[in-house]
């Protein structure tokens, strides 16, 4: 009965690794389909199928196909069309290798294995599922390890060797704990209950199935939920108390009917039988045993068909129907014989030496008990009762280091977290203290230049104050006194046209006051620069130095002078004014050129002479040298003063006037 159990939970099992693939919700909604209706529903399965193989083309999840290729191989599985079967699982493992989709590509894999198990190639199948287990360890994809450790397991409890399927099982265990799957603990522990239930260790068995039950349940799995029930029936029936389990019975079979679960259906149907036979209700039993035995037949699943041949001869001996029984057993002995399974074979011998008794065949009866005892010991230390409490003993401790090892991991998780906040606090104060810094910085930095944009405004505006001031008191000067002195000058020389002895001397004197004071009104401002244009007023400040200081002057200007504005011809003669001025003053120099050249829209004033040069210094500017920096940005310009030469003095005014004019005809 056992044999059942595992076939049809180890497929179910397998299937839950479906759920784990990635895809699109409109296609995992049809593979849910898919899914369910492998268990039992054939037209069901196979339109479902259709539906999500074009529509997993369309968006092209060709994992998808694979994976419906599997529920196809399952259903031929169920139905233990194993040849059908095995074509479907090689053309998923195709498949899910086209579309380099690992994880389906291990189902198709471990399935395929399970099928050479299932073709009597146990040790082929036994290697291959140990390299997929290690490839799996490799890989880290601990629900394969888990599924893969469950099935070895289980292949290993059919061969007889508990030691090593109790092993895997409590490895298993342990890596459920570790990566938190849950499914598989409460798996692993349905499995332990099981082997303790056949060592007859009924308390502790219904111990692990009830911890594996809250678990499913909590998990939401109906499935495995309805498997551990089952066996929790079979332990209450080993433990002679079918009273206790009879309405969950009802439960099991109600699920197992509704969903179809054919071979789950037979299964319950044994234990049933077992109930009934405890309660002395002989043909309810009988009933039973035959449901199943008809299912089983039709299934070829021949470990758990022997055991429900052997719950049919049990109810024909408490008939007293002994020949029927014998029958039966005949049919039983072959299989037992075919299969080698050693608790088919103990059972068999054990009914035969029954039957033997019955005929008064002492002998026969004798060597068959003889032979059930020899078959339960070899049982007895195969399972080795002691060695599954030993182990189950060092599951438990490290159970209770894992424990301790998860506290751990959660204090340093929380000190690793503390320690984040801390930096994060720590990096927000300095983020704050450098946002904070480069905002006075940048305020700092503005206001500043806001700071020198205003002075450069208010120089640039007092030099323009200062002309038009200039410009009044020149024009004042020439207009006002200039023509009074002009008038004074007129009467005296009318005065002196009557007299014999006219004196010359006020009328010279007055001349030579009107001539200073035409003088300094040009000075203040050049008139002459709106009336003879900037190369004649620069012609005829030359001359006027030259003749006053020896100085040889001399000048170079191109005629694109006329395009520019009386403003910049203004700035650019003031800039050469107070050249000119330090030279005379200052430098001791012998003679003083400039020039004015105009290159693609840009202009160039050079002032060159021989005197000592320049001798402020950097840090001490002068006002004559910030005036003509000022008037130098006003025209949009830049000056330049080479003071790395030891002799002479240099200056170069580079500008692209904003405004500019044609042509500028100048008057006499």
């Amino acid at each position: 009965m056992k044999k059942l159990f595992l076939i049809i939970f180890l497929f179910s099992l397998l299937i839950e690794q479906s759920a784990f693939s990635q895809y699109p919700k409109e296609i995992t909604k049809l593979l849910l389909v898919v899914k369910d209706a492998s268990y039992y529903d054939s037209v069901k399965l196979f339109n479902a199928g259709e539906e999500t193989i074009l529509k997993a083309k369309e968006l092209s999840s060709i994992a998808a196909v694979a994976e419906v290729h599997i529920y196809y191989g399952n259903y031929f599985f169920y139905t233990r069309n194993l040849k059908k079967a095995e074509n479907y699982f090689n053309l998923a493992l195709t498949e899910a290798q086209q579309a380099n989709s690992k994880t389906v590509e291990m189902l198709a894999k471990i399935r395929l294995s399970f099928m050479k198990y299932e073709n009597d190639d146990k040790d082929q199948a036994e290697i291959e599922l140990s390299q997929l287990l290690e490839e799996s360890k490799n890989n880290k994809d601990f629900k394969n390890v888990a599924e893969l450790l469950n099935l070895i397991g289980i292949i290993k409890e059919e061969s007889s060797d508990y030691k090593k399927a109790v092993s895997l099982y409590l490895e298993g265990m342990t890596i459920s704990d570790l990566h938190n799957l849950p499914y598989y603990a409460a798996v692993f522990r349905n499995n332990l209950g099981l082997i303790k239930l056949s060592s007859g260790k009924i308390k502790e068995a219904l111990e692990d199935f009830e911890k594996g039950l809250a678990i499913s349940e909590k998990e939401n799995n109906k499935r495995l939920t309805s498997h551990i029930q089952m066996n929790i029936c079979l332990a209450y029936v080993s433990d002679n108390k079918p009273e206790k389990v009879l309405s969950l019975f009802s439960k099991v079979i109600d699920y197992s009917r509704k969903n179809n679960l054919i071979l789950e259906l037979s299964s319950n149907y044994i234990n049933f039988g077992t109930a009934f036979l405890n309660t002395n209700k002989e043909d309810l039993a009988l009933t039973y045993f035959d449901s199943a035995i008809v299912v089983l037949e039709k299934q070829n699943l021949l470990v758990p068909l022997t055991q429900a041949y052997f719950g049919k001869i049990e109810v024909l001996l408490k008939l007293k129907k002994t020949v029927e029984a014998e029958s039966v057993l005949k049919k039983a002995e072959l299989l037992a014989k075919k299969t080698k399974n050693l608790e088919n074979l103990s059972s068999y011998y054990l009914f035969s030496y029954r039957i033997k008794q019955e005929r008064k065949n002492y002998k026969g009866a004798l060597e068959d008990y003889l032979e059930h005892t020899r078959l339960r010991d070899s049982l007895t230390n195969k399972m080795n009762i002691k060695m599954i409490e030993e182990l189950q003993l060092k599951y438990n401790v490290q159970k209770k280091e894992i424990e301790l090892e998860k506290e751990k991991s959660k204090s340093l998780l929380l000190e690793k977290s503390n320690q984040e906040e801390k930096y994060k606090k720590e990096f927000t104060i300095v983020f704050a203290i450098v946002l904070l810094v480069l905002i006075l910085g940048f305020s700092y930095i503005r206001y500043n230049r806001k700071i020198r944009e205003k002075q450069v405004q208010f120089s640039q505006q007092l030099i323009q104050n200062i002309e038009e001031e200039r410009h009044r008191i020149s024009r004042d000067l020439h207009d006002d006194i200039g023509q009074s002195l002009s008038v004074i000058k007129s009467k005296i020389v009318k005065e002196n046209e009557g007299k014999t002895n006219p004196s010359s001397y006020l009328e010279n004197e007055l001349g030579r006051v009107i001539e200073q004071t035409r003088e300094i009104s040009r000075n203040l401002f050049p008139t002459n620069l709106e009336k003879i244009g900037l190369t004649r007023a620069i012609a005829s400040l030359m001359e006027n130095i030259q003749n006053a200081t020896k100085l040889e002057c001399s000048y170079e200007i191109t005629e694109k002078e006329k395009e520019l504005s009386i403003d910049v011809k203004t700035h650019l003669y003031r800039i050469i004014q107070e050249c000119t001025n330090n030279t005379i003053k200052h430098s001791g120099a012998s003679g003083l050129k400039i020039t004015i050249k105009e290159k693609e829209g840009e202009y160039r004033l050079k002032y060159l002479d021989n005197g000592s040069g320049l001798k402020t210094k950097k840090d001490h500017v002068g006002i004559g040298l910030l005036s003509m920096q000022e008037r130098a940005k006003i025209i949009n310009g830049y000056l330049e003063i080479d003071d790395k030469t030891q002799k002479g003095f240099k200056l170069i005014l580079k500008f692209k006037p904003l405004i500019t004019k044609k042509h500028e005809t100048s008057s006499c």
